[in-house]
């Protein structure tokens, strides 16, 4: 049997994320579903669309467990939700964002983070120093395209990315690359090979957040090894007023 992994894409938007999207990283052994959730943000570009998307991100984590699904990914590099969720079920919940960095820190000794928009600066900047890796952290660059018009041109968005990852690289010292949305999924290769013709041929490694964090989910859940229950313990059983979220009493 595969090992099942949920695919949770924290906003409203249809079309921003489908099973096509994911395909080729399955196989016989590994099974991804997807989900979007019901209520909340049409994209996650700032803490307040963070902050809408967790009832929804929760909602949905409780139910892929019970669906029978062995790991899940929240498919948003602000991990929005990910604490919570790993306190209400038992299965591996993994970040795109936290698996990205992480991996960046493990293959590079600085890393760039190249994602959307300015203003999400604070944001990152609070991620980063609270995943422990402001030292490593040598820069956040953002391209000034919004999240709800990454597919509008395709070669515009890599050749941005591009352009900005070899100024990272140039500019602030960095010697790994996160693309840091992973609306940005299936623009690695593109980077790597407008990065080869710069002359860094494959020296500089260029994380694709999704990739990483179905992959490590699926490690995670074949080694049978889950979040810590000391350090996410369960909620406690109480009314809830005014949200629907299954296997909690509503007030």
């Amino acid at each position: 049997m595969p090992t099942v992994i949920e695919l949770i894409t924290p906003i409203v938007t249809e079309g921003v994320r489908s099973l096509d999207d994911v395909k080729a990283l399955e196989s016989e052994a590994l099974s991804v579903r997807h989900s979007l959730i019901d209520i909340g943000p049409s994209s996650i570009e700032s803490e307040f669309d963070e902050a809408l998307a967790v009832p929804g991100t929760l909602e949905k984590a409780i139910a892929a467990e019970k669906a029978g699904a062995q790991a899940i990914v929240i498919d948003c590099m602000g991990d929005p939700g990910l604490r919570a969720c790993r306190e209400t079920v038992g299965i591996p919940v993994v970040g795109a964002g936290q698996a990205a960095l992480h991996f960046a820190n493990m293959l590079g000794c600085r890393f760039s983070f190249i994602t959307v928009l300015e203003r999400i600066r604070p944001m990152m900047d609070h991620i980063i120093r609270g995943y422990g890796l402001s030292e490593h952290y040598a820069s956040f660059r953002a391209i000034d395209i919004p999240v709800l018009s990454l597919s509008e041109d395709i070669t515009e968005l890599q050749r941005a990315l591009a352009k900005a990852s070899a100024q990272a690289i140039d500019q602030d010292g960095a010697d790994a690359i996160i693309l840091g949305c992973t609306g940005f999924f299936g623009c690695a290769e593109a980077i790597r090979e407008s990065l080869a013709k710069d002359g860094y041929g494959k020296q500089v490694p260029v994380i694709d957040p999704i990739p990483v964090a179905i992959h490590l989910a699926e490690t995670l859940a074949k080694l049978g090894l889950s979040h810590s229950k000391i350090s996410f313990p369960s909620p406690d059983d109480k009314p809830i007023k005014g949200f629907t979220i299954p296997g909690f009493k509503a007030a």
